[in-house]
């Protein structure tokens, strides 16, 4: 991973992060001695220090180091350091090239930046040979990283060079002072200049991950992250040559840094050329020898061919260029090298020939598009290579999400404000889909970090793409997003934008984040908002409750919400969208309380008082939901009357209430008057004590919850003196309610099954065949007749009363004949099974029988029974 430690290692290791020590002698120097003291003119007047010999050292015949064994020891590494260092090792190669020895124990040196940065911690090998710590600068705790140089492991060029030999440190000082003052969002950008003591040399940057040859070794690259590091490469580049007036000269792997937020800048400038005074489009050439250690020079696997010739005394931008061409070969192919030479010029000669042969083997890997224009870049003729400026216009980098992604790297470089809610609320949502869940929490979610984190104007645009995110993420990423979410929502007051995003998507905070803090703020929000003044937040709320009523918990509901929704009847008042969706809330919220809760909850029915077709019928809807759920719960007859029942039958009268409504709100009044007569039945009973299995059918109201019956409803149309006009309205499985008028036909099936029908709700054995033919032969009087009749038995005796017949005639009975009829009459009603004299001969007269709600669900019981098993 260092060069000085490729020098100084007694054995070598892999091609990509070591170089061969064995050729390192250096019989003399070239004659191009001039160009080296030109070399040595640019760096920074520094004094020169002799490296310290220590023991199991000894000096090669070139004059450079040579270690037999490694200076520091297990003992004075820091534990945080070991740990680091053990992890990496185990997840990559690129690790493995560093014993955990070589690492400084900062705590045992004396490092310059002490009174600047603190809290130092291991972190990776960068460029070569700087060791690189996180830290945290004394003021304002900014997370920076520490890169740290000892100067023991310094390298000089050989001693027949002359006094002033080049050396390793040399090229650290000089590397430092060109970075220093370039400013630019593509290269490493120095916090803190160069700082050095007798021990170590050392400077503080920006927050560095690694660099690029251990990220490729590590892990494994998306296509987008490619492409964004490539521009950025190619923009950090142009920055240098055109406006620096700077040529890099060693643009390779080891030279580009990757930044905790994934965004790849260029450093280690320690062989960059300043432009000619006389002419800034070239620059002076240092070729590429052997009798120089291989650390003293630039890397020649990505070095221009015109560096190796002997005749060529400047080089212009196109030498940086064919160094780019080989970096992103490198990058497309995870770490395959253009040109791999092992450091041997004959080698290297063979090679360059035959460039385009290799490009042409990976070209499924690059592209047609990528691999001819890798093709033009690595041209031997530098006039003859493409221009970098040219190269993100390749049909290679058009891509929409890419776009997105660099807009939002480049937010902080003078970006319009005015365009950023458009970019994150609608851009970015509709590339979010497209792109790889891992650059949503390696590209995106970083620039949200580095660009929002206190930008409150964003909120409401920024929640959007983090809610589909928290939506459509792994479970195992969910603890990325806790922190946006908990910072959103304790500024959310205050802010009805955000407060009304929020609100929409409640159910999905609720059910994914599963973090208590964020929900307790949530529904601290909802009330605030049924109580704020604007009326925008309040529909907001009413509106979130239905979809978010299964996450609230039943004291919650109880304590907090209805009597709030109760306290807002002046909000409700003459308007009829707000009514309805209330009624929906109200309806959604029955489901999450118990019986004395939902007695409570139905009061806010009527807080909706307007009479309109869709307040009926939403009332209409609660109460078909309330028995859905479970009928049991309706026990207070007043309750039902007063808030449920009297409204729908006033609606009923509604000439607006189309015909699928009429029937759906006759069908909720048969049931609700069905089951206050059973609570009368069931409160009688209990009075008197006279329960038993003769008496009165108990079980006449059936859960519309029952898993065994189908899910349907039945109503029946008015009754009509002439003929049997019934029609039954049918509740199917998908929703929809479905009219189908009776026939009557003796020959009929569905007749036959109407009769049964007739005698499961009478209470009838099934197993009976005088039953069934007695059902064949006759059915009840209709409704009218026996309401008629029941009347003129509950106003006793001796009064003048109506009996329903064909010819409607009045007679008087006797005391006797009606003591007789009422004791007939109840026990009737008792057993719910009709009389001798209730049954009339179907074939001399057709008249209407009554439907009731059981005994249409009696009917299509017996329908579902008979088509099941017949």
């Amino acid at each position: 991973m260092m060069n000085f430690m490729r020098a100084v290692s007694p054995k070598p290791h892999s091609r990509a992060n070591s170089l061969r020590e064995d050729r390192l002698p250096f019989p003399s120097i070239d004659h191009r001695n001039d160009s080296l003291t030109a070399a040595q003119s640019m760096i920074p007047d520094r004094p020169t220090v002799v490296p310290v010999a220590t023991p199991g050292t000894t000096r090669g015949t070139s004059g450079s180091t040579t270690s037999k064994s490694d200076t520091l020891s297990i003992s004075s590494v820091s534990t945080v350091g070991m740990m680091a260092v053990q992890a990496r090792k185990a997840k990559s190669k690129a690790s493995s090239c560093l014993p955990t020895t070589d690492i400084p124990d900062v705590a045992s040196l004396q490092i310059p930046l002490d009174k600047h940065y603190t809290d130092l911690k291991y972190h990776c090998i960068a460029g070569y040979h700087w060791v690189a710590f996180d830290a945290k600068g004394h003021i304002g705790k900014i997370d920076a990283s520490v890169l740290i140089f000892e100067k023991k492991r310094n390298i000089k060029a050989s001693s027949r060079i002359g006094k002033n030999r080049l050396s390793l440190i040399d090229l650290i000082k000089f590397d430092i002072a060109q970075l220093t003052p370039l400013v630019h969002p593509f290269l490493l950008r120095v916090l803190h200049p160069l700082e050095e003591n007798k021990d170590v040399m050392c400077f503080a940057c920006e927050s560095i991950h690694c660099t690029l040859d251990q990220l490729i070794a590590e892990e494994k690259l998306d296509i987008i992250e490619k492409k964004l590091g490539v521009l950025y490469v190619i923009r950090g580049l142009t920055y240098l040559h055109g406006t620096a007036k700077l040529l890099h000269g060693n643009l390779n792997p080891a030279a580009v840094f990757v930044t905790t937020s994934k965004i790849w800048k260029i450093g280690s400038l320690q062989f960059s050329i300043n432009a000619s005074t006389t002419n800034p489009s070239v620059f002076p050439c240092y070729p590429w020898t052997k009798k120089l250690p291989l650390h003293l020079q630039p890397e020649l696997d990505f070095l221009a061919p015109e560096y190796l010739d002997t005749a060529s005394e400047h080089v212009t931008v196109a030498a940086d260029t064919f160094s780019c061409g080989a970096l992103i070969y490198y990058i497309y192919t995870d770490g395959k090298r253009l040109i791999d030479a092992h450091n041997n010029l004959e080698s290297y000669n063979i090679i360059i020939n035959q460039l385009d042969a290799a490009i042409a083997q990976v070209i499924a890997d690059l592209g047609p598009e990528l691999a001819n224009a890798i093709g033009k870049l690595v041209v031997l003729k530098p006039t003859e290579r493409l221009s970098l400026s040219l190269l993100p216009c390749n049909k290679h980098f058009e891509d929409a999400q890419l776009k997105v992604i660099r807009e939002l790297d480049e937010v902080g470089e003078n970006f319009d404000p005015n365009r950023l809610p458009y970019l994150l609320a609608t851009t970015l949502i509709d590339s979010l889909p497209k792109i790889s869940e891992a650059l949503w929490f390696n590209r995106i979610l970083p620039r949200f970090n580095e660009h929002f984190a206190t930008n409150l104007d964003v909120y409401p645009s920024l929640l959007k793409p983090l809610l589909y995110m928290l939506n459509n993420c792994e479970s195992h990423n969910i603890y990325k997003l806790r922190s946006w979410f908990r910072r959103i929502t304790e500024n959310a007051p205050g802010n009805d934008d955000l407060t009304i995003v929020i609100l929409e998507c409640l159910p999905v905070i609720i059910r994914r984040l599963n973090d208590e803090d964020v929900e307790d703020r949530c529904y601290a929000l909802l009330l605030s908002s049924l109580s704020n003044e604007s009326h925008v937040l309040k529909q907001s709320a009413l509106k979130a409750i239905p979809a978010s009523v299964d996450y609230m918990s039943f004291t919650f509901v109880r304590s907090k919400l209805i009597p709030l929704l109760l306290s807002m009847e002046a909000y409700f008042q003459d308007n009829i969208q707000r009514q309805v969706d209330l009624l929906t809330a109200v309806a959604h919220l029955s489901d999450r309380c118990d019986a004395p809760t939902l007695q409570y909850l139905l009061t806010l029915a009527s807080v909706c008082s307007s009479v309109h077709p869709s307040i009926v019928h939403a009332k209409s809807r609660l109460v078909q939901q309330i028995l859905h759920t479970d009928i049991s719960r309706l026990t207070d007859s007043h309750v039902i009357t007063q808030h449920l029942l009297n409204p729908l039958i006033v609606g009923l009268s509604l000439p607006e209430l189309n015909s699928a409504h009429f029937d759906d709100v006759m069908s909720s009044v048969r049931i609700l008057l069905d089951i206050i007569e059973q609570i009368r039945y069931e409160s009688d009973d209990f009075n008197h004590s006279k329960r038993s299995d003769s008496n009165r059918l108990y079980s006449r109201r059936v859960s519309m919850s029952s898993s065994h019956l189908p899910r349907l409803l039945v109503t029946a149309a008015r009754p009509s003196f002439s003929g049997d006009s019934r029609k039954m309205s049918f509740l199917s499985a998908d929703g929809r309610l479905e009219d189908r008028g009776r026939r009557e036909s003796n020959q009929s099936k569905s007749s036959f099954e109407s009769d049964m029908s007739i005698l499961i709700g009478n209470g009838s054995d099934l197993s009976d065949e005088s039953g069934i033919v007695t059902a064949q032969r006759g059915r009840r009087k209709s409704w009218l007749e026996g309401y008629m009749h029941s009347m003129s038995l509950e106003q006793g005796a001796g009064a003048d009363l109506p009996v329903a017949s064909r010819g409607l005639e009045r007679h008087r009975r006797s005391a006797h004949e009606q003591q007789i009829r009422h004791h007939q009459s109840a026990r009737a009603r008792s057993n719910r099974s009709p009389t001798n004299n209730e049954f009339i001969d179907c074939k001399l007269q057709q008249q209407p029988a009554r439907p009731n709600s059981f005994t249409n669900l009696g009917h299509n019981l017996a329908c579902t029974l008979w088509k099941t098993f017949y």
